[in-house]
């Protein structure tokens, strides 16, 4: 098994057709492939050169989101940009007005290039975790003002009392790990080549199987707790959060948004900023709540979310290296995700409950 994935030969064959179906307002000067650097999702980006400034070319991968659920986000980001987001990118229209452009298979968007670098782990200043904060809640107040299409209102439509859809899935998830699917893991994990991934995968994997009854236990009492939902990011986290020096110019890669929880936004990002140090966690629930207000429905959700992401993150990234077999272009990336969600696991199921973040009083 490899973990390193080369260009699409679809990929770069296909993209200076993208390109021409929105000239003459945008001539590329230079054109620069990063592969899937944008992220683990699977999508191919370039960065595209112009006269008018930098933009980011997006391939979808094959089979990724409905077109109508692609369409909405695109609508949905174009909202976020109206209302003044300037660290939002809104895809704009080729020629003809379309935003998502099919060509050789694929599905492609244009976008301006957000400046910034995702260093926050280098300078994690209380300064810095304030403007994170400020940053999510103002993406969160402009997109509960937003008014989907009829078409996209299954992913982007607000309502006041739900479930949050991130149990009721975590939930499932849990219940399909059976003692059976642990020993398969087990197996394909030992019988890997011995690397340092191995070696993180299988720790991962014990951890796992500690975990599972106690976290099923929270989000199965979660079920029955109705929060409000609105559009919702659902996949915000350190790499996806650019810094120029102490301002957030960049918060990219929005493929997963759809009706959910703040929750869920704030238990990602917060977690994967400032891990388990609970004073950090205060500061970041008090620089958020600043701008929008939070329920102790909210709150304690936002702590059960945690703790099922921390478990559940790891055992993906299991799924995705041993039985989806996917391809990483970056080895190091991938061992040093690893690294982050095992120190998190160990500190949730060898530390118990009194090493737990404590959100709510």
């Amino acid at each position: 098994m490899t973990m390193f994935e080369h260009d699409n030969p679809a990929h770069t064959a296909s993209w200076p057709q993208v390109l021409a179906r929105y000239a003459p307002r945008i001539r590329p000067t230079d054109v620069e492939s990063l592969g899937n650097r944008g992220g683990f999702s699977g999508a191919a980006i370039w960065r595209v050169k112009t006269e008018q400034g930098d933009f980011a070319l997006r391939c979808w991968p094959v089979a990724s989101l409905p077109r109508e659920r692609i369409l909405g986000l695109h609508r949905f980001l174009e909202h976020l940009h109206r209302d003044k987001l300037d660290f939002v990118a809104a895809p704009i229209g080729a020629g003809d007005g379309n935003t998502l452009i099919t060509e050789g298979g694929y599905d492609w968007q244009l976008e301006p290039w957000k400046p910034g670098i995702a260093d926050f782990r280098n300078d994690p200043s209380a300064l810095r975790l304030t403007a994170a904060m400020q940053a999510l809640a103002r993406w969160h107040l402009s997109a509960e003002r937003h008014v989907p299409a009829a078409s996209a209102a299954p992913w982007f439509q607000r309502s006041t009392a739900e479930t949050s859809p991130a149990v009721i899935e975590r939930v499932a998830i849990i219940q399909q790990i059976q003692e059976p699917i642990l020993q398969r893991m087990a197996t394909a994990i030992t019988n890997a080549t011995p690397t340092t991934v191995r070696d993180q995968s299988l720790r991962i994997l014990k951890l796992v199987r500690q975990g599972l009854t106690p976290i099923q236990g929270e989000l199965l009492a979660e079920r029955d707790i109705k929060v409000r939902l609105q559009p919702c990011l659902r996949d915000v986290w350190h790499d996806h959060l650019l810094f120029t020096g102490d301002v957030v110019t960049g918060l990219i890669d929005p493929s997963a948004c759809r009706k959910e929880n703040v929750a869920c936004d704030l238990s990602r990002l917060i977690g994967s900023l400032v891990g388990d140090d609970r004073n950090r966690w205060s500061q970041a629930l008090a620089d958020y709540q600043r701008h929008r207000d939070l329920s102790v429905s909210e709150l304690k959700l936002i702590e059960v979310l945690d703790h099922s992401g921390v478990l559940l993150s790891g055992w993906t990234w299991l799924q995705w290296i041993y039985v989806e077999q996917r391809s990483f272009p970056d080895l190091t990336a991938v061992g040093q995700r690893l690294s982050s969600i095992l120190r998190r696991t160990e500190c949730l199921i060898e530390g118990g409950h009194e090493s737990s973040i404590l959100i709510v009083p």
